[in-house]
């Protein structure tokens, strides 16, 4: 039933990571991590979900490490130290699932858009774990 009203709902998001903070963090951790420039280029479809889907595939790629045609946690962590220093695989793990159609504990190029155009991967980016 329409009552012929149109809602809108607007997030702002003012978090900035600028290069110096992301290399001197990426620099201090004991842990992977994406260089500053890889490290937006995945970040924007994360923020942006189906707004920014011709950069999901690059993405994937990026974050796809041993070439495999999939995602696993290991190479999903990569891109969360600077951002959530703390996360655990368990924590990446609950996230992936709701998006992991086989259940294997991976993501493939269609699972990672499902995840990004669902808003989970913004989820991830904003620590929302």
């Amino acid at each position: 039933m329409s009552n012929g009203i149109d809602v809108r709902v607007d997030e702002t998001v003012v978090r900035q990571v600028k290069r110096p903070d992301y290399e001197r963090l990426a620099t201090s951790m004991n842990k992977s991590t994406l260089s500053f420039d890889n490290f937006a280029k995945v970040l924007r479809p994360f923020m942006m979900g189906e707004f920014a889907s011709e950069d999901i595939p690059a993405a994937f790629g990026l974050l796809d490490t041993d070439h495999s045609g999939t995602i696993d946690l290991g190479e999903l962590a990569i891109f969360m130290p600077v951002i959530m220093p703390n996360a655990s695989p368990y924590m990446l793990l609950h996230h992936i699932q709701k998006a992991d159609k086989n259940c294997d504990y991976k993501l493939n190029l269609e699972e990672f858009t499902s995840l990004v155009n669902q808003g989970i991967g913004r989820d991830i980016a904003l620590g929302r774990l």
